[in-house]
């Protein structure tokens, strides 16, 4: 029998349901949450209201049980043949009350009088490939999905032309080439098998994905071995362990270290905003719990670039840069403040080259102990473990679909289920503590084919995917196998282990299943075996090999599967130049300016944004992501002490400007990585005790793009080597080109770098905020004057042109006096996005005092000199900053709040307005 409960408020709704109502002007909004679930017979009357009351356990709430949708109700509900994330919680529940349930459901239920209300709830908050839309009340037998499994495909591919594997190679949503599946059929004819099945082109068409085998990186000279080799050549003792495992890990203090990682989920979010952000930021959490033997997460940080939030979007049916905008923030929130993860930094940009394909990077930090550091190696006879979430119908395709461009489609998006990871977060440290571990990794890109097969190349592994446990009624083999359902974990688990590693696992709740066996064979071994069953498995010898049970999908040796990339060689790529001149304003013109440029996405505050995600959570975090006592302004860099009791504090910034690698892709390079450097020097992280983590994302259509690629990689090679700055861990997505309605759309050639470091106690770190007037505020660093890439300049309409060159031995000097001369300054911020100008605002801002400036150009006040600081210093010290600073005094810290030229406040109260509400304004 099936019982519905509707959870609605019952007085002042919730903020964030007020503002999707003012989002969408409809000022009469509702929106509650249904509970279907079915029991075991009929309850009684008792027992549904406390079912009720459980489900209704917070304020300012009311249950109904079945009161069916009124006419113009719009319901939103996972479609029938899905488990819902929540039922196994609902089930649970039930049973604590002592009443039988066999599923539950949840649905969310909009109203409202506006005809409008369905259009906007299925334009908005409704995905048709993995939900139902209800005007009228659904009428559910069950809530058990029901169906049945179908055998694999078979094909034998000996008798087929080019022409013929070529057509069979992308069909069913396959983006296999010619040249692979020539390599398919030669699998085939050394096996002496009378066939291949769909199972191996589907795993083949993953495992060589550009996102799983960084074919394009391969094709242009090994570029990833370019920068390990660099790394390698840096020998920094800080590093224990860079692009060998799902993140890099660095060396910490007192035994412990510090893991990092970063990845990209564009294409998803281009489908979905809500579920392609959901699951990037849960994806790189479960990077982080996969790394050595696991690592405890302690910040996550985030960067989104989406188009213009008033433009269209350019491919008909996707969502637009506003939606994507909103999804976003949404999603964020959800994940990071559900998982209970600190916010070090968050950010998100408009940029028109993002408008077909964002940019949708999540990154995490985790703490681990040193002897834990290390990539663990399954060994012949330990259990295949899966724990987690149920395998889907989703996220099919995900990984090749990624790595091809624009032939994504919605059933590549992965659904997220933060609660899961959550429970399995704490059995992973206290598994890792009992040494329960061999190794394990995450279920991510391309599904247990990806991490199986992966993980099991250490020595051979078989699985059996009828033991794998389903969301949906029943899968085929290769679904199974692809399906990139998130929050799920494989692991190592050594038979004399395998009780206490049960035992721990239910403790924290978490679903687990022996799904397969490592053995000495080094072959990948897939089949479907119905009788073969988990107790079965566990009772068989360690070096049985099922041979021939069930349904075989593929039975291949580890050497077989690898294959030739056929190698591009490319020239320099070309450079831009000349340089534009500033013009020459007046004081009400830079005024003007100003406000345009505190208005700008790069500058202004996203308040609406940042306030939504927890970034105090775990009680570590010492500095950032905001500060100020007057408004709250973003942080350069986050500071946290993640071990109890000690006072050694991990250090997080990043360096990314989307406009500066439209310019020029190298230049920028260099830029970034000097300015992240130089902001970790600034803080007071010695240039030794810096890392960092790239993450490049690239167009493969458009002009150019292999040249401008391999000159990025090149020259963080040469970075990474003069500064001995090692990079670490890193990710590529190369498919930034999308054919739109309105032609090619690509994103520019970028990296993303993330820099750590560590110093040995916090009290060291150097704040931004202005501490007192009557102070002296000085600019120090490099001249990087360019109007090109900057703010001031998309304002000015000064666009093309050459970026500056920076001179690493003047950034040595530069460095080397700042560490050497940290006593003298009594606060300091980088100069970024609006330059001189936007960094004098923001002080501004967060301290409520003002600056007298001495004089003021349109250069001075909007270059933005990235390897440069404003800096807070004593009248008495200003002579006494070295020359390699390269000191020019701006002006004095005066009463007042503003920014003085001349009798001039330049910084009017329009400026003030548009610093912190524009952002909200574009996207609310």
């Amino acid at each position: 029998m099936i019982h519905k409960f509707s959870v609605r408020s019952a007085g002042t709704a919730e903020p964030d349901i007020r503002e999707l109502g003012r989002s969408w002007e409809l000022d009469d909004l509702e929106v509650w949450r249904d509970y279907y679930v079915e029991f075991e017979g009929e309850p009684e009357a008792a027992a549904l209201n406390e079912v009720a009351a459980v489900l209704g356990d917070q304020l300012d709430v009311v249950v109904s049980v079945d009161q069916p949708l009124e006419p113009g109700d719009v319901q939103v509900a996972y479609k029938r043949g899905v488990v819902d994330n929540e039922s196994d919680s609902i089930v649970t529940v039930c049973g604590l009350l002592g009443v039988r349930a066999r599923a539950g459901k949840v649905a969310t239920t909009y109203r409202s009088a506006s005809p409008r209300l369905r259009e906007l709830v299925a334009s908005t908050r409704f995905n048709a490939t993995i939900e139902e839309l209800h005007d009228s009340e659904p009428h559910y037998d069950t809530l058990l999905p029901q169906g049945h499994y179908e055998p694999t495909v078979h094909y034998d591919l000996r008798g087929l032309d080019d022409a013929a594997l070529a057509e069979l190679g992308v069909a069913g949503g396959r983006n296999l080439s010619l040249a692979q599946m020539r390599h398919v059929r030669h699998i085939q004819e050394t096996l002496g098998d009378e066939y291949v099945t769909e199972v191996l082109l589907e795993a083949l068409d993953a495992r060589w994905s550009d996102h799983c085998a960084h074919t394009t990186w391969k094709s242009l000279g090994s570029l990833l071995g370019r920068l390990v080799d660099a790394a390698k050549d840096v020998a920094n003792p800080n590093v224990l362990s860079m692009f060998h495992d799902n993140a890099g890990v660095w060396d910490f203090y007192d035994g412990h270290a510090i893991a990092i990682k970063a990845e990209t989920h564009n294409g998803p979010s281009a489908i979905s905003g809500y579920f392609g952000q959901l699951t990037k930021l849960g994806g790189v959490l479960r990077d982080i719990l996969g790394t050595g033997l696991s690592a405890d997460p302690i910040g996550s940080f985030e960067y989104t670039a989406v188009g213009e939030p008033e433009a269209p979007a350019p491919i008909k049916g996707r969502p637009d840069a506003r939606r994507l905008a909103q999804e976003t923030i949404r999603a964020i929130k959800e994940y990071g403040n559900t998982f209970g993860v600190p916010m070090m930094s968050s950010r998100m940009t408009f940029h028109p080259a993002y408008r077909a394909k964002p940019f949708a990077l999540g990154g995490s930090i985790g703490l681990l102990p040193v002897s834990a550091a290390q990539r663990g190696t399954p060994r012949p006879g330990d259990f295949v473990v899966l724990i987690g979430g149920l395998t889907g119908n989703e996220g099919i395709h995900g990984a090749s679909a990624s790595s091809a461009g624009a032939t994504m489609d919605t059933t590549a998006v992965q659904i997220g289920a933060p609660l899961e990871q959550v429970k399995f977060r704490k059995a992973l440290i206290e598994l890792r503590e009992e040494g329960c571990l061999s190794a394990l990794t995450d279920v991510g890109g391309a599904g247990l084919n990806s991490a199986v097969g992966e993980i099991g190349e250490a020595c051979g592994v078989w699985i059996n995917t009828a033991l794998v446990p389903l969301k949906t009624a029943a899968l085929p083999m290769w679904r199974i196998l692809l399906s990139e359902s998130q929050e799920r974990m494989l692991l190592a688990v050594p038979p004399e282990h395998q009780e206490r590693a049960k035992k721990i696992l239910d403790k924290h709740m978490v679903r687990s299943t022996v799904i397969g066996r490592f053995a000495d064979t080094g072959r990948y071994h897939v089949f479907h075996a119905p009788d073969l069953t988990e107790e079965k498995l566990i009772a068989s010898a360690p070096d049985a090999v099922p041979a021939h049970q069930g349904e075989t999908g593929f039975d291949v040796s580890y050497d077989l599967l690898d294959i030739e990339v056929e190698r591009q060689e490319v020239g320099p790529p070309p450079r831009p130049s000349g340089v534009p001149e500033w013009p020459s304003l007046a004081p009400a013109e830079l005024a003007g300016l100003l406000e345009q440029v505190v208005s700008d996405a790069e500058v202004a505050s996203q308040h609406y944004a940042d306030s939504q995600y927890d970034s105090t959570v775990q009680g570590h975090t010492w500095y950032g992501p905001h500060y100020g006592t007057e408004q709250a302004v973003r942080t350069a860099y986050w500071a946290g002490t993640p071990v109890a009791g000690s006072p050694a504090a991990a250090v997080l910034n990043t360096a990314f400007n989307p406009w500066l690698f439209e310019a020029d892709p190298v230049a920028a390079t260099r830029q970034m990585f000097c300015a992240a450097i130089a902001g970790q020097v600034l803080a007071g992280v010695a240039v030794h005790d810096i890392c960092m983590c790239d993450n490049f994302y690239t167009p493969h259509l458009s002009e150019n793009w292999r040249e401008w690629l391999v000159g990025m990689v090149d020259e963080l090679a040469v970075l990474v080597r003069h500064f001995g700055v090692p990079l670490i861990s890193g990710k590529d997505s190369s498919a930034g080109s999308v054919h739109t309605d309105e032609g090619l759309v690509s994103v520019p050639p970028a990296v993303f770098l993330s820099a750590l470091g560590k110093v040995p106690h916090r009290d060291g770190l150097l704040r931004e905020q202005w501490t007192a007037q009557d102070n002296v505020l000085v600019h120090i660093g490099l001249s990087t004057s360019s109007p090109v890439g900057t703010v001031a300049g998309r304002k000015l309409g000064l666009t093309a042109g050459a970026l500056d060159d920076l001179s690493l031995s003047e950034v040595d000097s530069y460095l080397a006096a700042l560490a050497a001369s940290r006593d003298l300054l009594r606060s300091g911020a980088r100069i970024g996005a609006g330059g001189v100008a936007a960094a004098l605002a923001q002080g501004v801002l967060a301290s409520g005092i003002g600056v007298r400036l001495g004089s003021a150009t349109t250069e001075s006040l909007f270059a933005e000199h990235r390897v440069g600081a404003v800096v807070e210093v004593a009248q008495a010290d200003v002579d006494r900053l070295p020359a390699e600073l390269n000191p020019v005094v701006l002006g004095a810290l005066v009463p007042g709040a503003g920014i003085l030229v001349d009798g001039t406040d330049l910084f009017t109260p329009a400026a003030r307005d548009g610093w912190l509400n524009s952002f909200t304004a574009r996207i609310a």
